[in-house]
């Protein structure tokens, strides 16, 4: 999923020497704010094409920019489906929680700076602005759930238990993502970005504009990236708190309307 700002902000620089421009620049970060090669990570643009080979229940709809993976359960009653669940669902390595469901997530956004220069014959310096623009934010999301590879032993009413506990399994994990891309999040991203402005920076003479102002930008944003996540990251834990990790799912309304007073 892609959202595209045109957001802009200005440092002044004084230059001995320099007019430049920059290439593009992307950063990205893990779930925990770590920074990402942009090698490490994944880019679902639409739903996963190994989504057809698995069993889901009718009716359930799945979105086109998540990525699904899926384990396998097993039962000849629901009942004997959620212990299969309980059992054979993957770990989570980093939190050590065996749950029947996970969310795997990176963030990231790539932006451009064009450097515009105004000579100060008196000082014999060159300021210079740089402006960032076409600021783009990625982000990737996986969602792990199970799949029933059998259910033709299922009568009616059992296959509508496997059913609601599926779509329940979706909802929850969809909340996530609600919560990662949530808008206000990016509003307050912004806020962040402008909160750049108006720094100054004094250059020697020998400097390479472009790489030496190129750093500091991105030493700045990614700062401001590696918190972003670590937010992120803190609202999703709330939610499952809340909700006693999808348990309590009657809570999610509450949760949500908590956010909008």
């Amino acid at each position: 999923m892609q959202l595209r700002y045109l957001h802009l902000f200005f440092l002044s620089f004084f230059l001995l020497y320099g007019s430049v421009s920059c290439a593009e620049i992307s950063q990205y970060f893990d779930s925990d704010g770590n920074s990402l090669s942009a090698g490490s990570k994944g880019r679902p643009d639409s739903l996963s094409s190994d989504v057809k080979r698995y069993s889901i229940p009718d009716g359930i709809e799945l979105l086109r920019d998540i990525r699904y993976e899926f384990y396998p359960v097993f039962g000849k009653t629901f009942s004997e489906i959620v212990r299969s669940a309980e059992e054979n669902n993957p770990a989570d390595l980093k939190n050590k929680e065996r749950l029947p469901s996970r969310s795997d997530w990176t963030l990231g956004w790539s932006y451009k700076i064009h450097y515009s220069e105004e000579v100060d014959e008196e000082s014999n310096t060159v300021r210079v602005s740089a402006e960032i623009y076409d600021i783009t934010i990625t982000y990737d999301f996986t969602i792990t759930l199970p799949t029933l590879i059998d259910d033709t032993a299922l009568n009616p009413a059992e296959k509508n238990l496997w059913k609601n506990y599926f779509l329940r399994l979706v909802e929850y994990e969809h909340d996530h993502a609600k919560i990662i891309r949530d808008k206000d999040a990016q509003e307050e991203l912004q806020k962040e970005f402008s909160s750049l402005n108006h720094e100054v920076f004094i250059f020697s003479a020998d400097i390479d504009i472009e790489k030496t102002a190129g750093k500091i930008i991105q030493k700045e944003t990614e700062k401001i990236g590696r918190e972003w996540a670590k937010n992120l990251k803190k609202r999703s834990a709330e939610y499952d708190k809340a909700t006693d990790y999808g348990f309590a799912f009657q809570k999610r309304d509450s949760f949500f309307s908590q956010k909008e007073k």
